[in-house]
């Protein structure tokens, strides 16, 4: 058996990764494939990387592509990572959605976590708005007010994401005292996300290079640390994407790195402490 991949495999594969994720797999890291994809061909009976890529074309195995989604994406995340975007939804964000939600403006609010991974990011805003409301004893408005929908091109972590319970490690990345006592029970072997906060997200498998149409708008969007896997034009095509899933007033939080050449002409930039996000722009230079 020969697990290294030769250079018209490397072409073939990077291809097709490409067509079913959108992921930009370079030359020089070869061995992403290597190292992610050696036990799924062994697993297949194929003797090297050529042959796994014929299997993968008799359709012999129809979840194959979805078990390469699995073993190549990166699926790196934290609790509150970052912090700043949580403070902009408590200090300015949340202010405006619960006037809107008690005046009538808003029959709900609507937030969306795309490439939610193993869902802490998805958890932490919910915790993020259930604690606004407790602490400001806002009255007339509960989660039930708010819908957070969280999605990923992963089945694998989605279906960690949705049991809501996390090991001693994953617990310890981001998540201060406060809210592991507030929301969370220790079971000794790992810790369990209270039920009514797990319950409180919609968990769904989504490819962002798909269309959001069905989705409608939503007033907030997480796409954080995702964009950067992809090639130009496919940065391009889901930011324009994001945009138009906004509601008028909506809110966009991108990672702590800033894409401004592709996010210019159809957001507007604001700025919260040290940290960037962006709003619609109702008018956008590109239509």
């Amino acid at each position: 058996m020969n697990k290294q991949i030769k250079n018209d495999e490397f072409s073939l594969f990077r291809d097709y990764i490409y067509d079913i994720s959108g992921i930009a797999i370079p030359p020089e890291k070869t061995y992403l494939i290597e190292t992610r994809l050696t036990k799924l061909m062994i697993d297949s009976g194929a003797e090297n990387f050529g042959e796994f890529y014929g299997y993968i074309l008799s359709n012999q195995d129809s979840g194959i592509r979805q078990k390469i989604i699995d073993a190549i994406t990166t699926n790196e995340t934290l609790w509150f990572r970052d912090e700043s975007p949580w403070k902009v939804l408590e200090e300015i964000y949340l202010p405006k959605f619960v006037d809107a939600l008690q005046t009538g403006e808003k029959k709900r609010v609507r937030i969306w976590c795309a490439a939610v991974s193993t869902g802490q990011e998805a958890y932490s805003t919910v915790m993020c708005v259930d604690d606004y409301l407790s602490r400001n004893r806002v009255q007339g408005i509960s989660l039930s007010d708010f819908e957070f929908l969280a999605t990923d091109i992963s089945s694998s972590v989605l279906n960690i994401a949705k049991k809501g319970v996390y090991d001693r490690i994953s617990i310890m990345r981001g998540l201060d005292d406060y809210h592991r006592a507030k929301y969370f029970a220790d079971n000794d072997m790992a810790w369990e996300i209270e039920p009514r906060i797990r319950e409180a997200v919609t968990f769904r498998l989504f490819n962002l290079m798909d269309e959001y149409r069905a989705f409608g708008l939503f007033d907030v969007i997480f796409c954080r640390y995702t964009l950067i896997y992809f090639p130009h034009e496919i940065k391009r095509d889901v930011i324009q994407k994001m945009r138009d899933s906004l509601a008028d007033d909506g809110v966009f939080f991108t990672g702590s790195y800033v894409l401004y050449d592709l996010l210019e002409d159809s957001f507007d930039t604001k700025h919260h402490g040290n940290m960037a996000y962006f709003t619609k722009l109702l008018n956008p230079q590109n239509s």
